[in-house]
């Protein structure tokens, strides 16, 4: 008896924990990954290893008060010879192409992701389409639906699982709130590119989603079910 009631206690902590908000730099567990981050590049620096790597920082979204620690640092390798046209975006608010794992020659460097692609928010961008609805494929029970404002920061997509997106929110105008999201629809997750890549406010409707096998864990995971473009 005492050792069913203490397996109980286990799991019921358990489940606490998973439903703990997760801190801007956790994300799924992803063995091969490619995405898009949005904000503004605030460092670049020559990391101390044997290869000469360099490192490059952005400032997640928009106005999010990062700091040297801060969870609302994104950081990125990439290599010397492109130094000058990292370093030329310095205090702009840019969208870099990334991939994870990173490939041989940077392995000496401390961060996951490598840069692939870098430059200047679109502002320019023409929507044809300002609102998209989605479908949400997973059979997990909905607990909960809402609605949040803001911009998106982060998109990854797991390359080892199809339909797999994920997504990060900063909710409000700017700020230090961030809210994590999956996507299972690939047709909104090119939809969101858009978004992202335009820096444009949106207001995304969501679905939460009771899971015990999610890419988080035990607990809530938030579907994205549409995206609408409100501002830039």
């Amino acid at each position: 008896m005492k050792s069913m009631k203490y397996k109980g206690v286990v799991f019921m902590l358990l489940l606490m924990v998973a439903s703990l908000p997760l801190p801007g730099f956790a994300g799924p567990l992803l063995m091969a990954a490619e995405g898009y981050v949005y904000g503004q590049l605030s460092n670049v620096r020559q990391e101390r290893s044997i290869n000469k790597v360099y490192v490059g920082e952005i400032s997640l979204g928009h106005e999010s008060f990062s700091n040297i620690g801060s969870a609302h640092l994104w950081q990125f390798c990439f290599e010397k010879n492109r130094y000058e046209e990292i370093e030329s975006f310095i205090g702009k608010n840019v969208v870099v192409e990334f991939k994870f794992p990173k490939s041989n020659d940077l392995l000496s460097c401390a961060q996951p992701n490598e840069l692939l692609e870098i430059y200047p928010v679109d502002q320019d961008f023409s929507w044809e389409q300002k609102h998209f609805i989605g479908n949400i494929h997973t059979s997990d029970p909905e607990v909960s639906s809402g609605v949040k404002v803001g911009r998106i920061t982060n998109l990854t997509r797991n390359k080892n699982v199809s339909r797999i997106y994920y997504m990060t929110l900063q909710i409000g105008r700017g700020g230090s709130n961030f809210h994590h999201l999956m996507i299972d629809d690939h047709d909104l997750y090119d939809f969101a590119i858009n978004a992202l890549k335009n820096a444009a406010l949106v207001k995304v409707h969501y679905s939460d989603r009771r899971s015990y096998g999610n890419a988080y864990g035990l607990g809530l995971r938030s579907v994205v079910a549409e995206i609408e473009v409100i501002d830039r």
